[in-house]
């Protein structure tokens, strides 16, 4: 056995004495994985002459690693999940021998991810109102998609991030947007630096805005763990909430995919990325079209109906007006939506209506107006996207389509407005200048030809993208509770 080999297994010797001492050990059979912090005091272990040997043994084995000064508390986590791997394989042999295979074992994968064997640094994100349409497992884009189905999807996690416990804390996250889904996106690396999952937290939610931009689905991302795939490693899998969970919105539309729409999402997110290229630059502190596109992309309709009228609608604003505001900023919002997206699917009167009831409330909202619970249910009933009904005891129900129905239309919007923007002369170019001069959006859409020009122009583009479904309205969402789920 080499020098590391011989200093890990006298210190899981001295600290199993320890950890039977305390009666930490043997453990429960239904609590086999144990946790420093939690079930042992980790600070009288750091002090053990046989763990002082083991780090410095650590150190001396990986003298490429960058740890930006953190190297006793990344060392400290090395051994201490190591010595985890070695309690729950023990347990489950049911012997505690440090000289036993399960010990013999845990060393072999210690001295592997020294000696710079690659593992995967993995990102699994729990999201509602996407799955699979088979019902089995898919890839898209490098974005595998797990279902529920029978098994929990906490299972999964814990198999692809053995370390997800101690982001859990024994604790599991517990959603009910129904149906869920697992979205997983890896990296391979080696060596025992730090690594952040920002550039798979990207990916994914690249993915996801892909996805909601095409189908018009609410998919929401829950919560994600971020950790090794190895057990043994110099940092801890992480949690983190996405979602406040606090209201449960009233409409469901779930995006089922078979596989054929990547890329579709792969050009609509090129064209997102096109799009930011040119309304953020160096000197850009503030672009309207990039702040509303965040407000639609972290949309988190687990918020109240309020703010989400106001998120949305400021959304819209950034797309369609910009920063020129000026007066009657409510008329040309509605005309200029109205104008662009109108089709056979969704008329130009149905649109402009429905988006001045959504408007005056988003404006009563944000101007410390009151709206009456009579004023509300009469801007519902004038909506057409709001079911009718004989009684209107559920209001805040009716109110979760209106909500939706704002939503898809700032989808739709986004995309008409980036197309509209591409093209060796866009029709209206983000700065609004053509080669002719500035762009009269007002005086163009007013004129019926240019009107179905602009119409005809970002769907064309998308048709040529193999995305012209995300150009549609899309179909009415269903109510959460209800079985159907279309």
């Amino acid at each position: 056995m080499n020098e590391i080999g011989s200093l890990a297994g006298a210190f899981v010797s001295v600290c199993f004495e320890r950890l039977r001492a305390e009666g930490a050990i043997p453990t429960s059979t239904s609590h086999r994985h144990l946790q420093a912090g939690l079930d042992f005091e980790e600070l009288p272990l750091r002090e053990l002459p046989e763990y002082a040997r083991l780090a410095e043994a650590v150190l001396a084995a990986a003298p490429d690693t960058n740890w930006h000064g953190e190297s006793e508390s990344m060392t400290s986590w090395l051994l201490t999940s190591f010595l985890e791997l070695c309690v729950q394989e023990c347990s489950y042999a049911g012997s505690y021998d440090p000289l036993g295979p399960e010990v013999s074992a845990a060393i072999v994968q210690l001295t592997d991810v020294l000696s710079g064997q690659p593992y995967d640094m993995v990102l699994a994100r729990q999201i509602s109102h996407l799955v699979p349409a088979s019902g089995s497992e898919i890839e898209i884009n490098g974005v595998v998609i797990v279902p529920e189905g029978k098994g929990y999807l906490n299972y999964r996690i814990l198999k692809e991030i053995p370390d997800a416990d101690h982001a859990w804390k024994r604790h599991l996250t517990q959603t009910f947007r129904p149906p869920h889904a697992l979205l997983m996106v890896r990296e391979q690396v080696t060596g025992l630096d730090y690594f952040g999952a920002g550039d798979l937290e990207r990916k994914l939610d690249r993915f996801q805005l892909g996805v909601s931009l095409l189908t018009g689905a609410n998919v929401q991302g829950m919560y994600q763990v971020f950790g090794a795939s190895s057990r043994i490693s110099a940092q801890p899998a992480s949690l983190e909430l996405l979602a406040r969970n606090s209201h449960v919105t009233t409409t469901r539309r779930t995006a089922r995919l078979d596989g054929s729409e990547g890329p579709a999402i792969a050009a609509l997110t090129d064209l997102v990325a096109d799009a930011r290229s040119k309304t953020v630059g160096p000197d850009t502190w503030l672009s309207s079209f990039g702040e509303a596109l965040k407000r639609f992309a972290n949309l988190d309709d687990t918020t109240g109906y309020g703010e989400q009228i106001v998120d949305l609608a400021t959304a819209l604003e950034g797309v369609v007006l910009g920063t020129n505001e000026g007066e009657g900023l409510t008329l040309r919002l509605c005309t200029r939506v109205a104008a662009v997206l109108a089709h056979d699917d969704d008329p130009a009167a149905v649109l402009f209506e429905e988006l001045k009831q959504l408007y005056s409330l988003r404006s009563s909202i944000v101007h410390g107006g009151e709206v009456s619970v009579r004023s509300l249910n009469g801007k519902l009933r004038a909506m057409e996207c709001v079911p009718s009904q004989d009684e209107e005891k559920n209001t805040l129900v009716r109110l979760g389509y209106a909500v939706d129905r704002l939503r898809d239309i700032v989808r739709r919007t986004i995309l008409a407005r980036i197309c509209l923007a591409r093209g060796e002369e866009p029709p209206w170019p983000f700065d609004e200048k053509g080669k002719t001069g500035v762009v009269k959006v007002d005086s163009v859409l007013a004129d019926d030809t240019m009107r179905a020009a602009w119409r005809a122009y970002w769907r064309d583009m998308l048709d040529s993208l193999g995305a012209g479904a995300a150009a549609r309205r899309a179909a009415p969402p269903v109510f959460s509770l209800t079985s159907d789920d279309r």
